[in-house]
Order: C-alpha cells, then structure tokens, then sequence
C-alpha cells in the first residue's frame, strides 16, 4: 500500500512538473517573440530615419523609454493573443463537453493528447461521464420499477373492489376476493414501509444510534420470527451460532438477518436445507447464511442489490426488489461488507461481514 501511494505520488509530481514546464516554455516564447519583434522594428524605424536617436535623447529623453514600453505592450498582447489559442484549445474542448455534460448528453466524452496530465483529465471526465449516465440509468429504472410496483397492487385492489359489488357472488368468492385485497393492500405498505425505509438509510452518513447489544441472541431472535414459514415449507434449518457482542444500531441490522433469513425461506424449494452461521474472528463476525435452492445467475448477482430488482422475472414470488438495496446500505453503515456467492442450480451464500469495535 506504502509504495502504491508512493508511485501515485510521483506519477501526480510528474504530472505537475509537466504542466509547469508547459506554461513556462509558452511564456518563454511569447517574451522572445516579442522581444525579437520589437528589435527588428526598433531597427527598421532607425534605418529609414523614422526616429533618430540622438535628437530624441536631447529633447525628449523619457520618449524612447515609453516608445518602447507602447511597442511591446501592444505586440505581447497580439503575440500572446496568438499564442493563447493553441495551448487554451484542449481546455475549450473540455468546457465544451463539461456544457453538453451539464445539458443531459451524458454520451459526451473527451480524447485529448500531448502532456500526460491532457490524458489524464480525458480519462478522468470521461469516467465521470460513465458514472452519471449509469446514475441517470438506475434514476429512469427506479422510476420505472416504482411506478410498477406500486401500481400493480392498486390495479388489483380496485378490479377485486369492484367485482365485489356484484350481488350474485357465492360466499367462497367473496372471501376470496376479501383474501386478495388484504394481501395487496399488505403488499402496497410493505412496499411503502421499505421505501421510507431505504430513504432513511440512504440519507444517514452516521450511526446515531449506537449500542453495544448482543448480536448472537438478535439472529437467534430473528430466525425464531420465521419458525411458522420454515414448518410450513418443511425445511431443515441447521444454526451456529458464536457468542458475539457487537456495537453498532440494534433496529437497523436486525433488517438485515430478516431480510436475509426471510429470502433463504422463500427462495428454498420445499423440504430444502438453510445453514445459518455466526462466525466470531480476531477483529470482524461473520454471518453465513446459506440455502440449497436454484442459486442465482452471474447476470443477476450484479444487480442484486440495486433498487427495486428481482431475479424472478415472472414476480411469482412476494418481494419488492427493496431488502438488498436495505441491507447493504446498512452493513455500509457499519463499515462492513456484504457478498453474494451463487451459481444457477447450487445454492446461494450471502456473507455478511462486521467489524468488532
């Protein structure tokens, strides 16, 4: 790590010795060429006797001095003029794309060459460009997702509504309709719930609410929440658990081992097996959290934790794509890390890991 900020170092030295040999070498030139050209035309003026020396020095001895101080002002300033244009251009193109930037063309992008420092700021701004056209891509895709996902439980509410006001309904249909409008009528705060949640998470840059608590009783706590699920899919749950204390926000990671435990359950075919671990090390715990279902595809881990994604396409499972983008906004705030590991057909592993402060 030393010698890699040691070779940043230099290469940023570099960089500025560059820039400053440019700028000096740019002045150097316009002092010579000026320089050069008011001799040839102080010479020329003497030659055809537009100014003759020795009367000016007799009767005006200042004026030669201020001829001259006249003379070069006006050819640096042309000369520089002149000269400015081609050293200025590649920060014309910069401000120019910077323009386009800033109007929405988030394709703008800039190829400058000469100094080492010119191709670093290309590659720079054009890594900048890349960043907010993704950022304006996951905008236009929340905006999206959220306008579906909030509309579809609406749409049903209101049919089912409606086709409840029909007199010649049996008994069974109208419990079954009431079934549906409770279910999406949960579904919708759910999803408002998990909104406000993760704006309230997104917005936090420190943990306000810090305690020292047992980790290893929250998870069993959390597991015990999903008992009637787990019975009901049959499914084996094997749980080690290290005695842990942690400090960090109770409410805020207790989200977490929900929504991980509560994807395990769902996500595991009937009769399946879920491990659940708490591993305590030197400076940091693990939570393991394990299932042997149909695993994720590479395409869809690197999106698993963006806002309002779901692997399932068809959307035949309950969820709305907020629970990773949750979690992993919260393990951040602990300064942790969270990592999925999975293939198609052999399981999923999502790693949570904490530091012990």
């Amino acid at each position: 790590m030393i010698c890699k900020n040691s070779n940043s170092q230099k290469k940023q030295s570099h960089q500025r010795f560059g820039l400053t040999a440019l700028f000096s070498t740019i002045v150097f030139f316009i002092l010579l060429i000026t320089s050069i050209i008011i001799s040839i035309i102080g010479i020329l003026l003497i030659r055809i006797n537009a100014i003759n020396l020795s009367n000016l020095s007799r009767h005006e001895p200042l004026l030669p001095i201020f001829l001259l101080l006249i003379i070069s002002v006006v050819v640096g300033t042309v000369v520089s003029f002149m000269l400015s244009r081609f050293p200025l251009k590649p920060i014309r193109r910069v401000v120019d794309a910077i323009n386009r930037l800033a109007s929405g063309d988030f394709s703008a992008r800039l190829h400058l060459q000469g100094l080492s420092a010119f191709s670093e700021l290309a590659a720079s701004f054009n890594r900048m460009a890349e960043e907010l056209g993704s950022i304006e891509m996951l905008r236009v895709d929340f905006v999206d997702h959220f306008s579906h996902e909030f509309k579809t439980p609406i749409v049903s509410i209101k049919g089912f509504a409606e086709e409840l006001k029909h007199d010649d309904l049996t008994k069974e249909q109208r419990n079954e309709y009431l079934d549906i409008i409770i279910h999406e009528s949960s579904r919708l705060a759910q999803l408002a719930t998990n909104v406000l949640n993760l704006s309230r998470v997104e917005k936090q840059a420190i943990l306000a609410n810090r305690t020292r608590f047992d980790l290893t009783e929250q998870v069993r706590r959390c597991v015990l929440l999903f008992e009637k699920k787990w019975e009901q899919r049959k499914l084996n749950l094997n749980v080690e658990l290290d005695e842990v204390i942690i400090e960090g926000d109770d409410e805020l990671l207790s989200q977490v081992w929900l929504n991980l435990i509560d994807n395990a359950v769902k996500f595991t075919p009937e009769g399946g097996c879920v491990d659940i671990r708490l591993q305590k090390g030197e400076n940091t715990v693990l939570f393991i959290i394990r299932d042997d279902g149909y695993g994720i595809s590479e395409e869809a881990q690197r999106h698993i934790f963006d806002k309002f994604y779901q692997g399932d396409a068809s959307h035949t499972v309950s969820g709305n794509g907020l629970g990773l983008s949750i979690a992993r906004r919260v393990v951040s705030l602990h300064g942790g890390d969270i990592r999925c590991q999975s293939a198609d057909g052999a399981g999923t592993e999502f790693i949570v890991e904490l530091p012990l402060i």
